[in-house]
């Protein structure tokens, strides 16, 4: 790790990259919550197709949704998706996705960088996974709380999972 990261939008060019940060993100976060398929080379595979995808959105929509985090020589380190919330009924309008950073840019305020051009300090909304105690702090240190909501994701293995909000 060399300097702060720069933060911009992704291209295409980036999905390969963007793919590795995100498996990777979820092995540093969760290796110890869920099975190893989760990042196995069929999870990259998924994850590729999704940041094709997500990387060829119309410019607007991409800059209002995702932001890419890359290091001194321009490698991808982190990112950060927001979009619609997925609750019913919604309590926000805008709920935080996705957001990983690589294990040594932890503490280098990368992740809030990542959203700060996304949320700013709106109001928002997220669900974190219950027995991740670094991302619950650095979400609180973000203003979000912790509002008694808690559900369980049959696609993570029963994954517990509480949401947070500001």
């Amino acid at each position: 790790m060399s300097g702060p990261a720069r933060i911009d939008l992704p291209r295409p060019a980036d999905a390969a990259a963007l793919a590795e940060v995100h498996v990777t993100g979820w092995r540093e976060a969760y290796g110890a919550l869920l099975p190893p398929r989760f990042f196995d080379a069929e999870a990259r595979t998924h994850r590729l197709r999704t940041w094709e995808l997500i990387t060829r959105w119309h410019p607007e929509r991409l800059a209002q949704r995702v932001r890419i985090g890359r290091d001194a020589q321009g490698t991808a380190i982190g990112f950060a998706l927001v979009g619609p919330t997925g609750d019913d009924p919604p309590v926000r309008e805008r709920e935080v996705q996705a957001l990983y950073v690589l294990s040594p840019w932890y503490g280098t305020g990368t992740g809030a960088a990542l959203l700060e051009p996304l949320i700013g300090s709106s109001p928002a909304s997220l669900w974190v996974a219950e027995r991740n105690p670094r991302a619950r702090r650095f979400y609180e240190k973000m203003g979000f709380r912790a509002d008694g909501a808690r559900k369980t994701d049959p696609a993570l293995e029963d994954l517990a999972e509480i949401r947070m909000l500001r």
